[in-house]
């Protein structure tokens, strides 16, 4: 069984490097958007988190689980997917708020209204929340 907690793992590993990955690779873009690696990433986390869980619970591998920083990093885990999601499927954001008569617009980007949750906002606050569930992961005894 302990191969299949490793399994299980490395897959935790691997989708964590596409979240994290995905997020600094967009920094420095011209225009950031959420791409699908984080969106995959993030289900990756979501799947394979509760599966560790569920090893350890059951008493099939010698490992402990902390219950509030389990339940902590899956609120988080499951916002960066919602939230990377709904931002890969939303782009920009151009085609979600109309342009307004009158409207100032810098550098021909289209104007986006308050409020919208575009793919620049979620790519940062997807890659945000998620670098914060590493630190939860390494930092939380």
């Amino acid at each position: 069984m302990e191969f299949v907690w490793d399994l299980i793992v490395f897959v935790h590993l691997l989708g964590m490097a596409a979240v994290v990955g995905g997020w600094l690779m967009q920094l420095r873009a011209a225009a950031p958007q959420v791409p699908a690696a984080v969106v995959y990433g993030a289900a990756v986390q979501v799947i394979s988190g509760p599966a560790l869980v569920g090893l350890a619970s059951s008493g099939a591998v010698d490992h402990d689980v902390n219950n509030t920083k389990i339940g902590v990093k899956l609120l988080i885990a499951l916002a960066v997917f919602v939230v990377a999601y709904l931002g890969r499927q939303r782009g920009d954001g151009a085609a979600a708020a109309p342009a307004m008569a009158g409207a100032p617009v810098a550098d021909g980007a289209a104007p986006v209204a308050a409020g919208r949750l575009t793919g620049r906002t979620a790519l940062h606050v997807a890659g945000g929340l998620a670098f914060v569930n590493v630190l939860i992961a390494v930092f939380w005894g």
